[in-house]
């Protein structure tokens, strides 16, 4: 089946597995799409011709100003400036989830070292120590007493970015084989979720980290938890990440440009091809 005539760019600054799989969804069906190298491209703030814009940045920052920029010159990108900005910064995203009612981890900001050990104190050993930027695990710490404490505490105030010298502080969250859950939610709608268990040695779920995929036999009740997340974070494309707390369950993480080989992998679904076929309907609207 072939789609009628419609421009649609892929703003990339690093063309992943997930990009090429999008733009080869998108030329499948007829689909006209120009990948854009945000690094190499500059973006004016007036007179880009009307498109569908998809934004696949890596970088969080990238990403936030490609889709700003695009509603600047009056367009509606995929994903928008506030989904990115509020999923890329984890302190936006636990307040904007717990602003929504969704259930979260148990969460303290230290908006400095001085204040880390108070909310250190607050929440209790084992206790989990993230920055508000970074992906795939990056500087996530499982700070079991107060010696891993002060070492975490040293190192993230030698750190130069005023991000990193802020600490989102959480409970541990222990869960069967450590493992948590990811759902992908497109235009409200939950394709299904995957468990993801962390290799020997690791305690990190994260794919990237070596973490192992298969797809849950009934995603029901995460699905609807996902797709409230995704609500609660204007998000049209987005990944889910859900722990298995003793009281039900809690959303962990919103991923703004989300990426999918893995979830591709353990379900069996196209996700380049129900990003192509949500980029047609959302046009037809």
């Amino acid at each position: 089946m072939r789609w009628f005539h419609l421009v649609v760019k892929v703003y990339y600054d690093l063309p992943r597995v997930e990009e090429k799989l999008i733009i080869k969804s998108l030329e499948s069906h007829g689909l006209e799409t120009v990948p854009v190298n945000v690094t190499k491209e500059p973006l004016p703030l007036q007179g880009i011709e009307e498109h569908v814009p998809i934004v696949r940045a890596v970088s969080m920052f990238r990403s936030t100003y490609t889709s700003a920029v695009l509603e600047a010159n009056g367009m509606k990108p995929i994903n928008s400036a506030y989904t990115i900005m509020f999923s890329g910064d984890k302190v936006l995203t636990y307040s904007a989830l717990a602003s929504h009612g969704i259930p979260i981890p148990k969460t303290v900001i230290a908006l400095n070292g001085d204040s880390t050990e108070k909310a250190y104190a607050s929440v209790g050993f084992p206790l989990v120590d993230k920055p508000p930027i970074g992906s795939w695990g990056r500087l996530v710490s499982l700070v079991r007493d107060w010696h891993e404490a002060k070492i975490v505490i040293e190192h993230r105030s030698m750190m130069n970015s005023p991000q990193m010298k802020v600490h989102i502080v959480q409970e541990y969250v222990k869960m069967p084989e450590n493992r948590d859950i990811r759902c992908f939610v497109i235009g409200g709608n939950c394709l299904g979720c995957i468990y993801r268990v962390p290799s020997e040695g690791e305690w990190r779920s994260n794919v990237a980290l070596g973490g192992k995929v298969r797809a849950l036999k009934d995603s029901t009740e995460p699905c609807e938890l996902a797709v409230k997340a995704a609500e609660a974070l204007k998000g049209e494309v987005v990944s889910i990440d859900i722990f298995e707390g003793k009281e039900g369950y809690l959303v962990n993480e919103v991923n703004g440009v989300p990426e999918f080989k893995g979830f591709m992998k353990a379900t069996g679904i196209n996700v380049g091809d129900e990003i192509a076929k949500y980029v047609y309907e959302r046009v037809k609207r």
